[in-house]
């Protein structure tokens, strides 16, 4: 007989940021692995806007945002999601990132306003979720795509890429900080597949970050393993959050044992620390 899954847990905010209000922890499966893992996420729906510098602290309780809704996965025994940020003091460009760098310049004009929703944009998006995810494509209705990407509790600003005629071709979603830029989402026309475009997006945001005299470039989670999450270690300056703390990652591939030894180091220090912070019982 199957047992029903869990159901949901409501449990306090960490200490920290009691703006967050209660926190929802839901069980289902890994998205990142399709090998039977169960993933356990706490999800906090603020009742206003969080400050910058609110927003910051959640990150480093090992948050993100995903529209309105703030969320931190916190499976059992595992932290393979692990927030991962680049200190542009630190970051150097890698031969294939120049070559990148030198194909898309000069190509878009690129405008900071923020988020909308409008025909041009949801056309756009229709597209990329077509062509980049197919079967396991996003809803794309002008409902989900405002829930998703243009409802924010934080300081949140949209980059539209446009060619010279004025074609909108690529969308990027950042949230601003005090100490740095937080890249959301970014989605682009499929005819820009060859450019290498997302990584260019990255190297932008991150010029980005130097002009507005922002030290770091969160990424989100780096998600060792995980074919659409661990190319993120590419990029030299990484560090990754302990818990307590972020550690210089040291390098730029997975494979090489100092770069997983710190990855290693840091899980086993989070699941000490989100202990701490979110009060689950299991």
């Amino acid at each position: 007989m199957t047992r029903p899954p869990p159901k949901p847990r409501v449990i306090p905010p960490p200490a920290s940021l009691r703006a967050l209000g209660p926190l929802v922890v839901v069980d289902g499966d890994c998205p990142y692995f399709k090998d039977g893992r169960q993933n356990r996420t706490a999800f906090a729906l603020p009742g206003t806007a969080l400050e910058p510098a609110e927003y910051e602290v959640a990150m480093s309780l090992g948050m993100r945002r995903s529209g309105s809704l703030l969320y931190r996965p916190l499976c059992s025994g595992c932290r393979r999601c692990q927030p991962f940020r680049i200190d542009t003091h630190a970051f150097e460009l890698s031969r294939s990132q120049r070559r990148v760098e030198r194909r898309c310049q000069g190509r878009f004009e690129i405008e900071l306003g923020r988020p909308r929703s409008d025909d041009e944009h949801l056309a756009l998006y229709r597209r990329y979720q077509a062509t980049q995810h197919g079967a396991d494509a996003q809803s794309s209705d002008d409902e989900s795509y405002e829930r998703f990407l243009c409802e924010t509790v934080a300081d949140t600003w949209e980059l539209s890429w446009r060619d010279r005629d004025g074609t909108l071709l690529a969308v990027g979603i950042i949230d601003v900080v005090p100490q740095g830029v937080s890249t959301v989402y970014f989605y682009w026309d499929p005819s820009l597949r060859d450019l290498s475009i997302g990584t260019y997006s990255a190297l932008y945001e991150i010029g980005l970050c130097r002009r507005w005299d922002k030290r770091y470039y969160y990424l989100g989670y780096l998600v060792a393993g995980s074919k659409t999450m661990s190319y993120k270690a590419g990029f030299s300056g990484g560090e990754v959050w302990d818990g307590t703390r972020w550690l210089p990652v040291g390098g730029r591939s997975l494979d090489d044992a100092a770069v997983a030894n710190t990855l290693e180091a840091a899980e086993k220090s989070s699941i000490v620390a989100d202990a701490q912070h979110f009060r689950i019982i299991e």
